[in-house]
């Protein structure tokens, strides 16, 4: 059954992408593709995010006799009282909180890798309500600071994300630009505010960011701490 709570079905959504569902759940997801919008834009997202990784590895063919090496171990008898892994609760069935924080991880290797100017601050930023649930990623180095939504995280209707920095010691914050619907905000030019041990913060505003432009006018919703790769 297709959840609707939005973090459930993101998380089922990029376990999708994947390809780690049985294949049941995978059947279910390709027939619910066509008529379920949302779901098609959870998978659509992710395919953007992650597909990116297969670009990483060349391509290796296996060895000639690894199938069959695979079906002996299979075809073992198990121990007595011994469960096989793949007969007990798959252990990829991620918590939302905890896919959140694996996609997260590779994102960050997606910047460290495919970035000729490797960063040097990343930033994971969550719910102070759900701190074991990031939901964007900042990255920080010369070729100035990205930061991108990992858990598909959208403002409510009407409403705009805006990013902000707070110095080190500071209690004034600084607006460094409103985050594009498609959750990913580049930034050339780096403000002094964003260094280590500064604090990236996101609040709510109007589509046109905040009408204070040395304070949010929303409530902020994401926040955290930039730290040194």
């Amino acid at each position: 059954m297709i959840p609707e709570d939005h973090e459930e079905l993101n998380a089922l959504a990029g376990e999708y992408v994947l390809g780690v569902l049985e294949p049941a759940q995978q059947r279910e997801v390709q027939a619910a593709l066509a008529s379920n919008a949302t779901l098609r834009d959870a998978v659509a997202f992710w395919e953007e995010q992650l597909h990116p990784l297969s670009s990483l590895a060349a391509p290796v063919d296996p060895p000639a006799d690894l199938w069959n090496k695979i079906e002996a171990r299979l075809d073992q008898t198990p121990q007595a009282g011994v469960t096989r892994w793949w007969n007990q609760p798959a252990p990829w069935r991620w918590a939302t909180g905890g896919f959140a924080a694996v996609a997260a991880a590779l994102l960050l290797y997606i910047a460290l890798g495919g970035s000729p100017a490797a960063p040097n601050y990343v930033v994971m930023l969550h719910s102070p309500q759900q701190q074991d649930q990031t939901s964007f990623v900042a990255t920080v180095g010369r070729d100035g600071l990205t930061i991108r939504t990992v858990a598909a995280a959208r403002p409510p209707a009407g409403r705009a994300y805006e990013l902000w920095a707070i110095a080190p010691g500071a209690s004034t914050p600084q607006a460094i630009g409103v985050i594009p619907e498609n959750g990913v905000l580049r930034v050339a030019s780096l403000p002094p505010d964003v260094r280590l041990g500064a604090t990236l913060a996101i609040s709510v505003e109007p589509p046109g960011g905040s009408p204070d432009q040395h304070k949010p006018s929303g409530p902020v919703v994401f926040v955290g701490a930039v730290e040194s790769l």
